[in-house]
């Protein structure tokens, strides 16, 4: 039973409003998710893009279908990728890649698919849950908040990047779970509660971020539901359960994770600020820029790292009218409590499922991402259609699925759903490739480093060079242009340099590219990438000396360089170390199994060493993956 409905029908005349008939309900859902599909289906044919290629395309472990699950369930986030600590667990997402990558090899399109889909069944779970607060409400509401959600903008980066699946499935399970939680409230079915808990697990196990649904439980219950707060309490103590596994299994997989080294400036800017006061001050004003980006999602970029924005005292301006809003909002929050007011709820949504992105009790990964605000639009949402629906007097007016879209409330928010649609689609366009996305993104955020950076990269990737070749040399001045830019945003970016080497290299100007790399080693003595870009000169200049010790520290400093132990090999062959060169091959089949040319080296080693048996084994490997490396020999 909602209690709102009380409160409101002292403010407003009393009407008995009627629950539409399950088929127009059904007929909602369908509305919604074709809504939904139709604001992203133009992501469809697009490429991997950004942490696309740590978690997917360059993932070794994820790369291995559906026999590198176990191994999955057992590590980090980015184990198949880097040999960093780690610490994120994150196996949900992963597992999903590996069963795709095992179906549709090296193919972005489903992924993209999935997204959408999912996205789409999200939306039509939070309007089922909305349905069920609001139940004395007109349908209005629940569909307005529903539509404000589903082609809000700042989502763009989440349902367009198959990486951020994981705030999808996250948010999806959450509500999932809620609405069984809901029934088992309502009908006190223990499978519905078990399955309940379950599925908050498989949220946890896709973000760690689903722990806020902790909190925000017990608030909805009080909001809405006419339940002792000693039974709502009752309810969330079972929550544990979940999240007792899920600290569980990720303990197993990675441990603590005390030792991990803090965060990087390029990273998370605020890690740049001098003291406590100014790196307070500067996530109250990202925090401001959060609520401005949710009232006018324009523009928007993937990237606002350090040095876009700035450092700032608790004199700046925007600090200041920031620390004002959010005080404002508290009080909100504060005033409507015991009223149990939808605004307030809002809020608390708001204030709860942001809270761990805020850099006020603890700094994380990232500074600011659009990405995060994913959650905490649905208080956006909610509270914008609640306002408006209010406003023309119809929270409680019966209305028909005809009258839904002639009401002075749909009319009212049809020119912002068409603006919302109309970025949405376009800024969908932007995340076709990475190249695409830092062609639109630079002159929105030119003093990140990582925008320049990334930039460069994609200038040299896809406009210098072709099938591997360097075409087009001109453009890579104009990388080296931005590597130089981001260097100078942040002296200490080791990979800049490390770029700066590799633009070098390719330009045959390798006295410079070793200057580069020295300059980056000296910054990141462990950096295993450029130990090997080094050996590449050393060994086209034969210093196979030099070459082998470098390449030997590659993959010292990260075992599961699959390109390091290629290079080592073939270092090792060079210089007569047959059996060390099919070792070093087998270790880069071991984190690259599609590598071609390393069964095919081994092939040739073993036929080197006169063994005709394995190296015709290794060969047909080799030709089963490349047929065309049958006219090599």
């Amino acid at each position: 039973m909602v209690k709102n409905k009380k409160q409101l029908q002292q403010k407003t005349k009393k009407t008995n409003v009627q629950k539409p008939a399950r088929k127009t309900f059904f007929v909602y859902y369908i509305f919604i998710f074709l809504i939904a599909f139709v604001a992203y289906a133009n992501t469809f044919k697009h490429g991997y893009v950004l942490d696309d290629f740590s978690v997917i395309k360059e993932n070794f472990v994820v790369k291995q279908g559906t026999a590198g699950i176990s191994t999955i369930l057992k590590t980090g986030y980015r184990y198949g990728y880097w040999n960093s600590p780690d610490n994120l667990y994150r196996p949900l997402p992963l597992i999903m890649y590996a069963i795709e990558w095992q179906l549709w090899p090296d193919n972005p399109t489903p992924g993209h698919v999935i997204n959408v889909l999912l996205f789409g069944l999200l939306c039509v779970l939070l309007f089922k849950l909305l349905q069920k607060l609001f139940a004395g409400y007109s349908v209005l509401l629940p569909m307005m908040a529903t539509l404000i959600f589903a082609l809000h903008p700042i989502h763009t980066e989440v349902v367009a990047n198959i990486k951020s699946r994981d705030e999808i499935m996250a948010f999806l399970f959450s509500i999932g779970s809620i609405l069984l939680l809901l029934s088992y409230s309502e009908k006190k079915s223990t499978l519905k509660l078990i399955t309940a808990l379950f599925i908050y697990l498989l949220a946890l196990l896709s973000k760690e971020s689903a722990i806020t649904f902790l909190a925000i439980i017990p608030f909805l219950f009080y909001f809405f539901y006419d339940k002792k707060k000693k039974s709502a309490a009752f309810l969330t103590v079972f929550y544990l359960i979940p999240v007792l596994i899920f600290f569980a299994m990720r303990y197993r997989a990675i441990g603590n994770q005390a030792h991990l080294d803090e965060t990087s400036m390029v990273d998370n800017l605020l890690v740049a600020a001098p003291d406590f006061f100014t790196r307070t001050a500067t996530a109250i004003k990202i925090m401001g820029l959060y609520l401005w980006k949710l009232m006018v999602p324009y523009p928007l970029a993937c990237d606002y790292s350090y040095n876009q924005i700035k450092i700032v005292s608790f004199g700046d301006f925007y600090v200041l009218i920031s620390l004002f809003v959010y005080i404002g909002l508290a009080v909100i929050a504060f005033l409507g409590f015991k009223k149990k007011s939808v605004l307030s709820f809002s809020v608390l949504f708001y204030f709860i499922s942001m809270s761990i992105y805020s850099n006020l009790i603890i700094t994380i990964g990232s500074s600011f991402g659009e990405r995060f605000l994913f959650v905490p639009s649905f208080a956006f949402a909610l509270a914008l259609a609640y306002l408006i629906t209010k406003l023309f007097g119809m929270l409680q007016k019966e209305i028909n699925l005809n009258q839904l879209f002639t009401s002075k409330v749909f009319l009212t928010l049809l020119p912002l759903f068409i603006i919302y649609i109309g970025i949405t689609m376009s800024r969908n366009k932007d995340w076709k490739s990475s190249l695409s996305l830092y062609e639109a993104d630079i002159n929105k955020s030119p003093e990140s480093a990582h925008m320049n950076y990334y930039y460069g990269l994609e200038i040299m990737k896809g406009k210098a060079m072709e099938n591997g070749e360097v075409t087009k040399p001109e453009y890579l001045d104009t990388a080296i242009f931005y590597f130089r830019r981001a260097r100078t945003i942040v002296p200490s970016f080791a990979d800049a340099y490390d770029q700066l080497g590799l633009a070098y290299f390719r330009k045959n100007e390798w006295d410079k590219a070793l200057a580069y790399y020295d300059t980056c080693l000296t910054l990141a003595p462990g950096k295993s990438i450029t130990y090997s870009n080094m050996g590449v000169i050393y060994f086209q200049n034969k210093q196979y000396d030099k070459a082998l010790a470098a390449y030997e520290n590659a993959v010292r400093f990260d075992p599961k360089f699959s390109d390091g132990w290629m290079n080592l090999g073939s270092t090792y062959g060079t210089l007569g170390k047959y059996n060390e060169a099919i070792a070093a091959f087998k270790k880069c089949i071991e984190y690259n199994p599609q590598n071609a040319m390393a069964y095919y080296f081994i092939g040739i080693t073993y036929q080197n060493l006169g063994d005709p048996s394995n190296a015709s084994y290794f060969l047909n490997q080799a030709y089963a993956l490349n047929p065309s490396l049958k006219g090599k020999q």
